[in-house]
């Protein structure tokens, strides 16, 4: 099961995180960048964003009081404190 997250390339911020499924058997389904993108406010540079593909369970980091964000360097999702 494909998560998206788009983040800004130099600080890691998740601005968006995407998961799509088929509405006929609930299935996920894989997404272009393009897609992806599509989905992004307007209002953010999009050059300045880049996406990680997560497979398997997402991550909850809001229960614990932490913060989702991608280290750009290892391009690895990690969970920070608030």
């Amino acid at each position: 099961m494909p998560r998206y997250y788009v983040y800004n390339k130099q600080t890691g911020d998740i601005v968006h995180s995407h998961e799509s499924y088929s509405s006929t058997d609930g299935n996920s389904l894989m997404c272009t960048r393009d897609e992806v993108l599509a989905l992004v406010d307007d209002n953010l540079q999009k050059d300045n964003l880049e996406i990680l593909e997560v497979e398997g369970e997402k991550m909850e980091a809001s229960r614990s009081g932490r913060r989702l964000r991608v280290d750009p360097k290892t391009r690895t999702l990690v969970a920070t404190p608030r």
